[in-house]
């Protein structure tokens, strides 16, 4: 009987092309839809579910960052950068595309230091 550990640490083909994909994508905010979309167009056959389950196990694990749609019906998903650095700026969603952008500036310690 295999446990859960090792399941957790079990790679398959599927969740290396996911990776692949975020690291081919590092500044895009994408759907599952979209990432399905995109594996299709290019011949990889990935079902929707594997990809949301995917997609979750790499939220778990800290790789990438989910945005859920202000109605909670709907998430984004960007890849973290290798350096931590996506905790240290605020994340601003535009409300006609749902696009997500960094805001980093000089005056970020101040507007946090305000927010708080």
């Amino acid at each position: 009987m295999e446990n859960r550990d090792s399941r957790k640490n079990y790679r398959t083909r599927q969740q290396d092309a996911l990776e692949n994909y975020f690291r081919l994508h590092p500044d895009s905010c994408v759907t599952a839809d979209e990432i399905y979309l995109s594996f299709m167009n290019s011949g990889e056959k990935i079902g929707k579910a594997t990809i949301y389950r995917c997609l979750e196990r790499m939220v778990e694990s800290g790789g990438i960052k989910k945005f859920l749609s202000d109605g909670g019906e709907g998430a984004t998903y960007q890849l973290i950068d290798g350096e931590g650095g996506c905790d240290r700026h605020f994340h601003l969603r535009c409300t006609r595309c749902g696009a997500v952008i960094h805001m980093d500036c000089e005056f970020m310690d101040e507007f946090e230091r305000h927010i708080m």
